[in-house]
């Protein structure tokens, strides 16, 4: 029997990932698993310049807060608008290269699984870049489960029989 006990659901709040959650959701229920909720917030480097030209790391720091805060904000609407009573989720959102922060937060943790959803580039971006879903699947030392159609209904009580 597998045995799941911390499932990890990396999101960028889209659509795809409300289903992703909804999986998640219906695994955390059946396996009384704990859930976290992952966004990591790409971390890109500011140049802030005042009114006098020069580098200004007061409003940097302002800018990162509200950035920090924004990031929060939109994460605990996300699982407020999916959540489910019976469960609750830890909620984190770190900066970084989304890719790279899931495979080193999964591996820095206690998770058993992946639970995610893909991602819909297309054309040159995912020719040069791939997708954040196919590297996590390639590179994850846990299984990965990946949600890309949100018309699939996936019925726990069926595979039981």
């Amino acid at each position: 029997m597998i045995n799941i006990n911390n499932i990890l659901v990396p999101t960028d709040c889209s659509e795809v990932s409300k289903c992703a959650l909804k999986y998640a959701i219906k695994f955390a229920k059946q396996f009384d698993a704990n859930l976290t909720l992952l966004m990591v917030s790409v971390s890109e480097p500011l140049t802030i310049l005042n009114d006098y030209g020069y580098f200004s790391p007061e409003l940097h720091q302002k800018l990162v807060t509200e950035s920090d805060k924004r990031a929060k904000s939109e994460l605990e609407t996300f699982w407020n608008q999916s959540k489910d009573d019976d469960i609750e989720a830890k909620l984190i959102n770190i900066k970084g290269d989304p890719f790279t922060e899931i495979v080193r937060y999964a591996s820095e943790t206690s998770v058993d699984i992946i639970i995610m959803g893909t991602h819909g580039r297309t054309g040159l971006k995912h020719v040069l870049m791939g997708s954040v879903a196919e590297k996590v699947v390639r590179y994850s030392p846990q299984p990965v489960l990946t949600i890309k159609d949100k018309d699939y209904i996936f019925d726990m009580e069926k595979t039981e029989s």
